[in-house]
């Protein structure tokens, strides 16, 4: 009798930051990989290690040694560094790789916009166009005091200017002749440029995943440039606790996750003042927002506190740090404001989503939801003089993590699924070949699979269903053949992914119900829902209520704004009363800890079942 062969082994290949996963057989080179998950790298030599397109940077996991070909192409340092040839590293162990936009063709959809509203522009840079009289033998005035004495009598009678924009105001008043445009912050000059040219401002939402910056006309409010990436810190964790972790076993950590961000919004700021035809000197002001645990690594504060109960920030004021000390390259004396924060987990993102919702100032009962790895959910009641937040640790599904053909959101990512009686209809970005699902085409397959009855109210496959199939792991669905998916592989929905929205979904639909409950309030009484954040701008609402996502509203309008973070910062930016108000809201808002909360486990339980859709 013969011995059944053992199987062949195979490593998992992690890339990022796109998010994209793939089993592997040993020795296949990441280029390969790549390939096989529907990635494009760049690599115009076809693979032959001689083009050194294709560099991708080994986060952790085991892979072939470099060789001579690869030494002639990569530095000594870049090496070390952990820099490789995608076509000349094999995989040996599972993987995590993370891959430079310079090398990655396939490109993510960011969501860099948000419903806005008019604001009174109040900004705290004022600009004075000065022709000072250039000094002589006889009036011998050292330039900032020449300078201070040109500004209007109105200016403050202190005014102060730190080295570098000392330096700047002496070469440059020579360079132009003493025609200079000053930017005054209060009583401080942040910086000089040529007669008559106007200070802009810069915009940033920090985001666990993405980062958007905005680049703003300070004198009028108009934006000029936006642009968005991804937050290189996905290599060290796709959740903020793995990042903290990160940081607090690791002397270094810390800086490293720090500068890796810095270096990324300076690249930022570079793309945006070349689309908008400005000078970096012109940035006279920057204002950003993230979560608590962002912020806090953005400005190297202790973080090992916010991972442990009872998960408190180590200041959740507004912070004001100097452009340079953080790797920004502006007007010399420019200041960065990082929003305040609300509490360990709802930080200044919320902050700033609150002050672009007017959700502080709405006069009806109301929901904002921002979906993500964190899901922060606010209810404004009027006539209450606050606001009650809680925070949902949803996790990253919805960003395609956990998920066996999750991705985010990339070219051939399915973003919407149709079920009908002659088969699935699939809508991918940039209707490219499918090579898996981003969050809202997670929900909208979960949504059809409920409503078609081929999952059950506890998630289980109809296994009687044709369409049902038995896999590798289980259950699973076909969503695309291999003969027609951008990676030439099944992509599927399995039980373990239905798994996994079920852990998400639960806990949202736990928050919600305990903030609906801890505030004496029906669900009848609501009158609107905002969907805030990159996620909820795709998601299709009927399809997050169908699969119990959200809860039944009935009386509830729904209303999808985009980034609205990156609205509230931009108003933080041009208004000082923006600015109070985000301090406002930070002081008049509860924060509610749902697992201190009465039955909030059992909540959860039941928040992970799906409707019985005959019953809404």
């Amino acid at each position: 009798m013969s011995t059944p062969a053992t199987p062949s082994p195979t490593y998992q290949v992690d890339f990022e930051p796109i998010g994209k996963r793939i089993e592997v057989a040993p020795n296949t080179t990441l280029l390969e990989a790549a390939q096989q998950a529907g990635l494009v790298l760049a690599s115009t030599c076809g693979g032959m290690r001689t083009c050194g397109q294709c560099r991708v940077v080994i986060l952790s996991g085991n892979v072939s040694p470099s060789d001579p070909d690869e030494e002639n192409i990569l530095t000594e340092l870049e090496l070390q560094s952990g820099q490789r040839l995608a076509c000349n590293t094999r995989v040996q162990g599972n993987v995590k790789v993370h891959v430079p936009t310079t090398s990655l063709i396939t490109t993510q959809r960011l969501q860099l916009k948000g419903d806005a509203v008019e604001l009174t522009l109040d900004s705290l840079i004022h600009t004075h166009n000065l022709e000072i009289p250039p000094p002589t033998l006889h009036d011998p005035r050292a330039d900032l005091e020449r300078l201070v004495a040109a500004l209007p009598s109105t200016s403050p009678q202190t005014i102060r200017a730190e080295p570098a924009v000392v330096r700047q105001i002496t070469t440059s008043a020579r360079a132009y002749d003493w025609r200079l445009s000053v930017y005054l912050r209060d009583a401080e000059v942040v910086g000089v440029v040529p007669f008559d040219t106007p200070p802009v401002g810069l915009a940033i939402d920090l985001g666990t995943t993405k980062i958007a910056a905005s680049l703003v006309d300070l004198t009028n409010g108009n934006e000029l440039a936006v642009a968005g990436t991804l937050n290189p810190q996905i290599g060290y964790g796709e959740d903020v606790i793995s990042r903290l972790t990160h940081v607090w076993r690791n002397p270094d950590g810390g800086h490293t996750l720090a500068a890796m961000v810095w270096e990324t919004l300076d690249n930022l700021l570079g793309e945006l003042t070349e689309k908008a035809d400005v000078s970096r000197m012109q940035v006279a002001d920057v204002c950003l927002a993230g979560n608590t645990a962002m912020t806090h690594l953005f400005l190297e504060l202790p973080v090992r506190q916010l991972a442990m109960s009872p998960y408190v920030a180590a200041s959740n004021a507004a912070i004001e740090v100097k452009a340079h000390e953080v790797g920004l390259t502006t007007a010399p004396g420019a200041y960065v404001h990082v929003l305040p924060c609300i509490g360990g987990f709802v930080g200044a993102d919320h902050v700033a989503m609150i002050l672009a919702s007017q959700l502080d100032q709405t006069e009806q009962v109301a929901l904002g939801i921002d979906i993500g790895t964190n899901t922060e959910i606010v209810l404004a009641k009027p006539g209450q003089k606050f606001l009650t937040s809680v925070s949902c640790a949803s996790g990253p599904a919805f960003e395609g993590a956990h998920i066996s053909n999750g991705m985010r959101a990339a070219s051939g990512a399915i973003e919407a699924v149709e079920l009908t009686t002659t088969g699935f209809h699939l809508r991918t970005i940039d209707n490219a070949p499918a090579i898996g699902l981003c969050g809202s085409g997670i929900i909208d397959a979960v949504a059809e699979l409920r409503r078609w009855n081929l999952i059950n109210e506890r998630g289980r496959f109809n296994r009687h269903h044709q369409r049902v199939r038995e896999g590798r792991q289980g259950a699973e669905f076909l969503l695309a053949p291999a003969d027609q998916s951008g990676s030439k592989r099944d992509v599927v929905v399995t039980q373990k992914d239905i798994n996994e929205i079920q852990l998400a979904k639960g806990a949202i639909r736990a928050g919600l119900e305990v903030l609906l409950d801890a505030t004496d309030t029906a669900p009848e009484e609501v009158q609107e829902v905002i969907i805030a954040g990159a996620f909820g701008s795709f998601l299709k609402v009927q399809s997050a209520l169908d699969m119990g996502l959200l809860p039944h509203l009935p009386n509830a309008r729904y209303r999808q704004v985009g980034n609205a973070a990156i609205v509230g910062v931009r108003y933080v930016l041009l208004s000082r009363q923006a600015r109070q108000r985000a301090q406002q809201i930070v002081s008049q808002t509860n924060y509610l800890e749902l697992t201190t909360y009465p039955k909030f486990n059992r909540r959860f339980a039941l928040g992970m079942l799906f409707p019985d859709l005959d019953r809404q």
